[in-house]
């Protein structure tokens, strides 16, 4: 990989924001080789790594919101609840722009809104003639709903000060209209500007002559919708906001033409957050950006299984970023360790049986296929726990929690500070792979080396330092189990402490200090040097931020002192 000085790199950097322009969002992490780079091709290349990193927060937090909906809504009061056909979703977005002086900027897009299924008269939309918004269980859900996230998750993009332009989406059918009370509730409205079938219009209504057409319909629930927004919305309440008006009437009766959606764009809601990008790529913080590459195919020996586990079934909580660790991870196991790409298998979001079927199975295949000559690499990331005895276990997604009695609660999400019994534990158990299994899975088919690298907790805490659930144990303090086999494990942290993610850096602190040492020797290290120099920076940056890690090792019986040779490049 071509190194630039850092007074290169800040050329290279210097006005980014001033001179961003729109360009395709990549799905994988930066890769380079040892051929020159222009500074205008640089310059592109960390264009698109930060507006593709600023889009994986919002994906994050997109996830983490439709998952906390679908708690409140499954809560809702029983005359306020949605008919089971009835689906709201959140979708979010970055988008670049510029102001009207020509400044750019890069925006959160925030939109919500439903869709509704209906049969034998049962229905969530407006009601033929009505537009208060409370009128439609759906729509009354969206305004909760958005309120809920604004004020509860999205504090910081709704910040004070901040820019919005609200869009409000309002629609009828095509039901004549003769007259329709209309009470005042926003006053006389006189030539206001909306956007009616695509053409802009102002529209007029007042309790005199009351609602006579269809697009004084429409626009008063896309008004009621802001009458909400305004009065409820805490956040929204210290943002500058424009209220936009976008109104339709159908060509056909019936109710899933009656609906509303609401769109909001917050105006430079990540400038800083790119700045802060900018200065962290000065100094090559990010490990996603700059992969270094070696000769394609030179490590034709290895084999990979990479599990990265980050969305569980609820009410479990996601594992954050264990998708980019897998991601990421399997980058620099084809460009750095040269790997063929062939031979890494990524699986996301699997549960055991996945695990075993597609992973395991496909390994151990190869391994026979090879007679042996092969070195074999396993990696997970996602949550752990451990049995009663610290013995720790692989915790997969997928895990099936109705039969799990503790994980029930009225509001659907998981009770904080539980203790499973020893039914509950044992099933949850049984859906999950313990470090002893895993290695057994391996007894009778010996390869050259096999190395395992675990990035998740086994102490009931998960990787934001929030509290998963206990158990009772039989024993007060944790052993490292025994690996008798040939076989390396690298653990982000010892079974009874807690593997946290590094959430500037979108990794579990584990794998980010993996990938850094690779990213640094181009994967020319041993194990010691790797193990040493991983558990001295990760330690450093995790106490800094309150949260000590460090990792451990469990060293196969066979090995002795030999294991700290070994070396991730076997040609």
């Amino acid at each position: 990989m071509k190194r630039y000085s850092k007074n290169y790199c800040r050329i290279a950097l210097a006005g980014l924001l001033a001179m961003i322009v729109a360009l395709p969002l990549g799905s994988q992490a930066q890769t380079v080789s040892d051929s020159p780079q222009s500074e205008h091709q640089y310059n592109d290349d960390i264009h698109t790594f930060i507006l593709k990193r600023l889009r994986q927060t919002t994906q994050q937090r997109e996830k983490m919101m439709n998952k906390k909906i679908q708690h409140l809504l499954i809560n809702l009061p029983n005359a306020e609840k949605l008919y089971d056909e009835t689906f709201v979703r959140i979708t979010t977005d970055v988008q670049e722009d510029t102001t009207e002086d020509g400044v750019a900027e890069i925006n959160y897009i925030y939109n919500i809104a439903y869709t509704c299924h209906h049969f034998e008269g049962t229905e969530d939309d407006y009601p033929s003639a009505a537009y208060l918004w409370n009128t439609s269980n759906s729509c009354r859900a969206i305004c909760n709903l958005t309120q809920r996230m604004i004020d509860e998750e999205l504090g910081d993009i709704f910040a004070p000060g901040k820019k919005t332009t609200v869009t409000i989406t309002s629609t009828t059918d095509a039901a004549e209209i003769s007259h329709i009370d209309y009470k005042g509730e926003f006053g006389d409205l006189r030539y206001m500007p909306a956007v009616f079938n695509d053409e802009n219009v102002r529209i007029s209504v007042d309790v005199k002559d009351g609602i006579t057409t269809n697009a004084q319909l429409a626009y008063l629930r896309a008004r009621s919708v802001q009458d909400y927004l305004a009065n409820n919305v805490r956040n929204m309440k210290n943002t500058e906001n424009e209220y936009r008006f976008v109104t339709r009437c159908f060509d056909m009766t019936g109710p899933h033409y009656r609906r509303s959606q609401i769109q909001i764009v917050v105006h430079g809601a990540f400038d800083q957050a790119a700045k802060n990008m900018e200065a962290a790529l000065m100094n090559d913080e990010y490990v996603d950006f700059n992969i270094p590459s070696i000769e394609e195919n030179s490590n034709s020996k290895t084999y990979a299984l990479i599990v990265a586990d980050e969305e569980y079934t609820a009410p479990l909580p996601n594992c954050d970023f264990a998708s980019n660790d897998g991601d990421v991870l399997h980058q620099y196991f084809v460009h750095t360790l040269g790997i063929p790409s062939r031979h890494v298998k990524v699986l996301h979001n699997a549960n055991r049986q996945m695990i075993y079927n597609e992973g395991i199975h496909w390994l151990k295949d190869i391994i026979k296929a090879q007679d042996g000559d092969v070195h074999i690499i396993i990696y997970y990331a996602g949550h752990g726990t451990s049995n009663a005895k610290f013995q720790p276990y692989l915790m997969p997604s997928g895990i099936d929690v109705s039969k799990i009695r503790a994980f029930r609660s009225k509001d659907g999400t998981l009770p904080s500070g539980i203790t499973l019994s020893g039914k509950d534990m044992d099933k949850v158990l049984s859906q999950c792979i313990s470090i002893d299994t895993l290695c057994g899975w391996f007894k009778k088919t010996p390869a050259l080396s096999y190395t395992f690298i675990i990035d998740a907790s086994c102490n009931g805490i998960q990787r934001n330092g929030k509290e998963f659930f206990g158990m009772e144990r039989e024993t007060k303090r944790y052993r490292a189990p025994r690996v008798r086999d040939d076989i390396v494990i690298f653990m982000a942290a010892d079974g009874d402490k807690t593997a946290y993610s590094f959430i500037d850096q979108h990794h579990g602190f584990f794998t980010y200090y993996i990938l850094k040492e690779l990213k640094y020797t181009r994967g020319e290290v041993t194990f010691q040097e790797l193990f040493n120099n991983v558990t001295k920076n990760q330690a450093y940056e995790s106490s800094l931020q309150g949260k000590l890690q460090e990792p451990s090792m469990i060293i196969g019986g066979e090995l002795g002192e030999n294991w700290g040779q070994r070396t991730f490049i076997n040609n």
